[in-house]
């Protein structure tokens, strides 16, 4: 983990973003053991955001780019039901879900892991724009 950020979204507490970094394919899986250790280590964290250390995590439209390019649902999210939350979370009542929230307090932890496999990184090379000398003129 290079960086952490808990942004104004998650009111400070229930959302983390993490930056990771990995350095060879046995680095593969750490950003999830990451994410867990995170979970169990601050019960009001809810969300837990990971991406790779060429994302700016303290800039959201980065991250967003990340989950809409570099994460499938299917495969990138882990959802842990029944675990503490924090109190003031108005979506951890038993009437929310009867199914899953037995008591209030309760929650489902969810990881979503927008880190590129290690084997695929070299195909997720982000395009960098080329300057434009006097673009401005381009607009009149």
């Amino acid at each position: 983990v290079t960086n952490v950020y808990n942004p104004p979204a998650g009111g400070g507490k229930l959302m983390s973003i993490l930056q990771i970094h990995k350095e060879t394919e046995a680095d593969e899986g750490i950003q999830r053991q990451a994410a867990i250790l995170a979970l169990s280590a601050f019960k009001e964290l809810k969300t837990v955001i990971l991406v790779d250390d060429d994302v700016d995590i303290f800039d959201m439209n980065d991250v967003m780019w990340t989950l809409n390019t570099r994460f499938q649902g299917d495969k990138d999210i882990i959802v842990l039901p029944g675990m503490r939350n924090h109190p003031l979370d108005p979506s951890e009542r038993p009437e929310y879900n009867p199914a899953s929230i037995r008591f209030r307090g309760m929650s489902s932890k969810t990881i979503l892991d927008g880190t590129v496999p290690f084997d695929l990184k070299d195909d997720f090379i982000r395009t960098e724009f080329k300057e434009v000398a006097d673009w401005k003129k381009y607009l009149e």
